[in-house]
């Protein structure tokens, strides 16, 4: 792990969001403890932290669902400190509305600079399908990943999902001009050739710090391996090649198949495919340690350690993994917001603040008193 300048959220202020009640959350520099029974709002505190950095939320959840029943909106403010000065956030998400981003006082220029100023990284229990899951979940947390590193990846990212949807819709409508087709060739070969190159030198750099935290940091006995899958090679020229070639199978089948869009990250346990045959205990193991390889490679990347969120990986971990892991992370040095039914398994002793959830209000104070 490295010990770069840590990210923190220094103060919250949420109305109307999800169940919580309207908070003011200051939360302490390292380890929040965040406790409460099953419902009580735990997660929606931690979903709305995310949504600062990730402007979406982690259960999948359209924009009306994060809003309170009975609001027409909700926001979120936060002062984010630990870079050269500090970052100002405001969002306002309404029924009737558009979503607005002030970044600063001012609307961002782009969804790219939003993600530079909020890195964060975050374990779910839904997470286990990046070990279990199909290829979507896995190209989802690298092009994340790569987001928070890279501005013009954002973008570029988007370019080509925007162009793939042109022409994946000419396809399904049936009998189309192959010139209007072929047209978005050339976007899809040039920006999918940048999208691929990123992501396979992010895995080359990923993979071994991903093997290294199976196999140390959570005991890990069975020899793991992090490779990418193209299902095209990144280049302009074989991109368009591939659409050439498939142009008929294509507008036979009403989609494009070739392209990045169809990429994976291969995990294999003893030479074989983790997603098929590892066990569940392995898939959990595989997943956490793939959580601390992206907090280690942004904060190397970055500079700044990102915010770790852990929903309620207390659950995830025996005993003695469960400790091996937050020695890790305290060395790292960020700021860490996890939930729990149980703060009494959470083996930390210093640099620890806890917080009591129920019914939507969130209290300051040791689960001891």
């Amino acid at each position: 792990m490295t010990s770069e300048s840590p990210s923190r959220v220094t103060t919250l202020v949420a109305r109307g969001f999800r169940n919580l009640e309207s908070l003011r959350f200051a939360p302490g520099p390292h380890f929040n403890v965040i406790h409460g029974d099953n419902g009580a709002g735990k997660s929606s505190l931690l979903e709305a932290i995310y949504y600062l950095g990730a402007l979406k939320s982690f259960r999948g959840a359209k924009t009306d669902d994060v809003i309170a029943l009975g609001s027409e909106q909700a926001s979120l403010e936060a002062t984010l400190g630990g870079g050269p000065a500090p970052h100002k956030l405001r969002i306002e998400i309404g029924r009737s509305q558009r979503r607005r981003l002030q970044l600063d006082g001012k609307r961002p220029r782009s969804t790219g600079a939003w993600y530079q100023a909020v890195r964060m990284v975050l374990f779910h229990p839904g997470d286990l399908v990046l070990a279990a899951g199909a290829a979507d979940k896995r190209r989802a947390f690298v092009d994340r990943m790569l987001e928070q590193m890279d501005p013009i990846y954002a973008n570029t990212l988007a370019s080509y999902e925007k162009a793939l949807r042109s022409r994946n819709r000419l396809l399904k409508d049936g009998p189309s001009d192959r010139r209007s087709i072929r047209a978005y060739d050339a976007i899809l070969a040039k920006t999918g050739a940048v999208v691929g190159q990123a992501r396979q030198r992010l895995i080359e750099d990923l993979g071994p710090r991903v093997v290294r935290a199976f196999s140390d940091v959570f005991g890990g006995e069975t020899p793991l391996a992090v490779r990418y899958l193209p299902r095209v090679e990144p280049s302009e020229a074989a991109i368009v090649e591939a659409l050439e070639r498939s142009f008929e199978k294509d507008r036979a089948r009403g989609f494009t198949a070739d392209g990045p869009h169809g990429d994976d990250v291969e995990l294999r346990l003893h030479g074989v495919g983790a997603r098929h045959h590892g066990s569940q205990g392995q898939h959990r193991t595989i997943v956490l340690a793939l959580k601390t390889a992206e907090l280690d490679l942004l904060a190397e990347r970055t500079g700044r350690v990102p915010i770790l969120l852990l929903d309620d990986v207390s659950s995830e971990l025996d005993r003695s993994r469960n400790r091996r892991f937050f020695e890790v992370l305290s060395q790292a040095g960020g700021q860490v917001f996890l939930t729990t039914t149980h703060p009494e398994f959470i083996l930390l002793e210093d640099d620890r603040v806890d917080f009591h959830v129920d019914g939507g209000r969130v209290t300051r104070g040791s689960w001891r008193s």
